[in-house]
Order: C-alpha cells, then structure tokens, then sequence
C-alpha cells in the first residue's frame, strides 16, 4: 500500500461517515420505531424518571433505557432538540468503524492494509449502511459486540485481566442497549474458542473467566434493573426480568418468520461485496483453515446467524451486529491479493448501473407503481445512481481494477442520494410532524379527542405533548362519541376517507381526523 493510499485508508473514512452521518438532515424522524423511541426519551425527561422508560403514561418494558439515557444526555447539554437524537445512531456508527480496525490491528497485527480496509467494508455493507443513521439500538449494540469481541481476542493472546473486564464492559452495557440478545452474539463465539484460538489455551481457565466475565456483566445490567423493577411496579419487574427475555426469545408471536426466512436477503444485506468478483477469487486462495484470524470472523459470522435463524422472532436489523466480522473477512481476503482480473471488475459498475435505470423506471415498474409516493418519483433519482455506476466504471478504465475504497465511497454516495430522493418523494409520507402538532392544539385549546386503535406514541414528542393521548379500542368509539359531541377522533386508515377534517399520508396508510359525529366512519387498522 503507497502512502497516498495509506492516508486516504486511515483518514478517508472520517468524511465518508460524515457524509452518511448528514442525511439525517434531508429526511424526518421514521414511524413507528423512531418515533417511538423518541417519545419514551421525551416522557421520561418530563416525569424526571431515569429509571423507568414510559410510552404515553404506561410503562414501557421493551427495550432497556441506554439509547434513552444518551438522548436525554444530549438534552441535558442542549437542550431539548431534534438533532441531537439524529447524532446518536452516527455517533455508534463511529464507534464501529473504529472498533472494527481495532479488532482487525489485534486479528492480524502485521497486515496493515487490512485494518485500513475494514472500516471501509463495514461503511459499505448495506444493511449496515441503511441503519447506521438510524435512532434505533442495534448500532448501539453493535459497539458493545465489537468490545466483547475485542476482549475475547486480548484474553486469546494473553491480557486476562483486561480481556474480561471489556467483556463483562460488552455484557453490561449490551443487555442495557437492547437486552440479553447480547448474548447471543458474544457467547456462541466464545464456546466455540477451540476453533479459532490457538491451542495452548487452558479451556477450563477460559470458561471459568467466561463465567466470571457474564456475571459481571449481568450484575452491571442489575445496577439499573433492580431499582427499575422495584420502582415501576410488579408488571414491570415480570416484564424486564423473565418476560422480556424468555417469551419474547421462545414463545413470542411477535415478528415470528420460518427457519430460513433470512437466507434469501443475504445479498442484500452483503451488498456489494458479495458482488465483487475479485473477493471471490481472493478467497480461493486466502488460506482460510490456516487464519486464526479468518477462523475467529467465520465463526462468528455463521454462528450469530444459526442462532438467530433457530429463534421465531426475526427482523432484519437483528443480524447488524454480525456485519464486522463480515467487514474484517472481506478485509482479510483481498487487502494484499494479486491483481484481479480485469474482466470481474467490470460487474459491479454494471450493477450499479442498473440500479440507476431501474429508479428511472420505477414509476412504470408493475407492484411498486401502485405505491402513492412511486408515483411522484423523477429520472433524477436514478441518473444520479447512473452517474456514480458511470464514475466506477470510468476508474476501472484507468486503474484497470476497483478498490475497496472505491467501492465504499460509490455505495455510500448512492445511499446518500437515495435518503434525499426517497424523502423529497415519500418524505410527507414519514413525516408526522403536522398531525402530532394538530394534536398539541387540541390540547393547548382543551378540545376533546381520542386515538381509536393501536397508539405507538407516534404524536408524543414531535408535538412535545405534556399528557398522555388518550387512546380508545374501537368497540368503544360510539359511546365516547356520544358523551363528546365537540370531540375528534383520530385514527389510522388503510384507505383514503373523502370526509376527514385533516388529513395526512402515513406510509402507504392515512392519519385521519375526523370529528365525533362521524364515529360510523372510522375504520382503524
């Protein structure tokens, strides 16, 4: 690697991210999830609660209040905003870039090139690169994976003592971040030591300090949970002690999915460089049976993805935090191969290319046509894409090969343009900004109102509401109605009504205003 490339390797990463990192600014807070997640930060800064999240005056058992904690940590130095919480999920995003050319300096200390590289795959895996500026928690675990992960490796090559300490460190914080699920992204790799680790190691001395290290970690958890439970009540305690772990990981009917319903995405999520010829021919010949490193990354790879293949409940953001052994494979393997062929290097230009004549033709695309905001989509969309596909394939003429940092900044460009695009298009879509400020008037002007089905507190914080919304089942709706004639209801449609009050577009749904005597009307999700 020559020192242009080295600088570029080290430093190129910093504006790549930032790049990435400035679409939250082209694009509103996403229902239902980050809106969500927003609100329970908002109620727990109005009630003062730092214990015990809250979703619109009910406690909320789903998820562990780190991503909260950092939120409200923000608000505590700026003030209550929107963007801070925009900077939460790219700041994580930042410690997995580091934390993964950490990982692959402690993988293979005399290979350079492949830390330099790693973070430049991570950036530019897909799925990866589509929930890096997410305010969502699987980015956040992920940096605690990678400090298990890191731990594991200084255990391995002989620094006990600091070793456990960053892994009780990853399992504290990672069952804070999103639960026990932390688990089963660090303990499948540190069973199956005996795969990847030298042989030397003393396998009692290992699991001894495993167990030691788990303890340590959940004890951490403990600091929080205990006086969480204690505070929020009985229901609360069952929830974030046994019922958050064991139904929702067994008997959970919630996203449940066949076995194999995560095989067919898988070139999705590993895009481009599942893609990329020159990493295909590189693995044939990388050695790979004879690479602790290569071993360590593939067992941990594939044994997160057996894990969360084997439990019912599946979304596609589960798998993030297996994505930097992915990264520091594809590193390992073509950072200090041969030449590639000419010929493959072609393929990915091309690909890109016809990605950017499939936006062109998105509107006239049967299926997706029908969607409101496909409708409204222009040629610039996917002549942008065309003209970075036409930019790779300019390098691949005078360089007569692609890079890794090519690649990377070609993907990240596209998505890039891609947040812009999609939210000038679906962007009323997605932004919920208008009703929940109609909602606040409401309350400003003491008028009755009632949201009739399932509420996810999408109204709570982007109205910076200071009272639960009241939320009413529908069997219930023509009673309320009768006793609150001046009253509105509010409610989530499939299909456009063409007597609303107001109005809005909510995905492919409608956000329906409509006033009490129209109760007949309604018809909620």
């Amino acid at each position: 690697m020559t020192i242009p490339d080295k600088l570029i390797y080290r430093w190129g990463i910093v504006p790549l991210w930032l790049l990435l990192s400035t679409s939250v600014y082209f694009r509103s807070t996403i229902p239902i999830d980050e809106t969500r997640y927003l609100s329970v930060a908002w109620e727990m800064w109005l009630r003062g609660d730092f214990l015990v999240p809250y979703l619109n005056g009910e406690t909320y058992s789903h998820k562990p209040p780190l991503l909260f904690w950092l939120i409200q940590a923000g608000w505590w130095v700026f003030g209550v905003n929107q963007w801070w919480p925009s900077l939460v999920g790219p700041l994580a995003a930042l410690a997995n870039l580091l934390l993964t050319r950490k990982l692959a300096e402690k993988l293979w200390p005399e290979q350079t090139a492949v830390a330099m590289a790693a973070p430049w795959v991570l950036i530019a895996t897909l799925l990866w690169t589509l929930f890096a500026t997410s305010i969502m928690f699987d980015i956040l675990l992920t940096s605690w994976v990678l400090l298990g992960m890191l731990g594991l490796l200084e255990v391995v090559q002989g620094d006990e003592r600091k070793g456990w300490v960053l892994v009780a460190a990853a399992v504290g914080f990672g069952i804070l971040s999103k639960g026990p699920v932390v688990f089963l992204h660090l303990i499948p790799t540190a069973i199956l030591v005996v795969v990847w680790a030298p042989r030397s190691i003393v396998f009692s001395r290992w699991f001894a300090g495993l167990l030691i290290a788990a303890l340590i970690g959940v004890a951490i958890a403990l600091v929080w949970a205990i006086p969480a439970a204690i505070a929020g009540g009985e229901q609360y305690a069952n929830a974030i002690l046994w019922h958050q772990t064991a139904d929702r990981a067994v008997s959970t009917k919630i996203h449940t999915r066949s076995l194999f319903w995560y095989l067919p995405f898988l070139p999705m999520f590993l895009f481009p460089w599942l893609f990329w010829p020159h990493f295909w021919g590189s693995l044939r010949g990388s050695r790979f049976f004879n690479d602790n490193g290569l071993r360590f990354c593939l067992v941990w790879l594939v044994s997160t993805f057996v894990a969360f293949s084997l439990l019912p409940s599946k979304q596609i953001h589960y798998l993030i935090p297996m994505l930097p052994a992915f990264a520091l494979l594809v590193a390992r393997v073509v950072a200090n191969t041969q030449k590639p062929r000419l010929g493959g290097e072609w393929l990915l230009p091309l690909l890109f290319g016809a990605i950017g004549v499939f936006l062109v033709y998105l509107p006239k695309v049967p299926g997706l046509s029908k969607l409101n905001w496909v409708q409204t989509v222009q040629p610039a969309w996917g002549l942008s894409v065309l003209a970075i596909a036409m930019m790779l394939a300019l390098l691949v003429w005078i360089k007569r090969k692609l890079s890794v940092a090519a690649v990377s900044t070609a993907l990240v460009a596209a998505i890039f343009v891609g947040f812009i695009f999609f939210f000038r298009y679906a962007g009323p879509a997605y932004d919920l900004q208008p009703a929940a400020l109609k909602v606040k008037s409401f309350n400003d002007q003491h008028i009755p109102y009632v949201y009739v089905g399932n509420y996810q507190g999408q109204f709570n914080f982007l109205g910076r509401l200071t009272q639960p919304l009241p939320v009413l089942p529908a069997e219930r709706l023509a009673d309320w109605a009768a006793q609150h004639a001046d009253g509105y209801l509010i409610s989530l449609e499939k299909n456009q009504p063409s007597d609303a009050v107001y109005l809005q577009p909510h995905r492919e749904y409608w956000v329906v205003f409509r006033r009490a005597g129209q109760a007949a009307d309604v018809k909620p999700l």
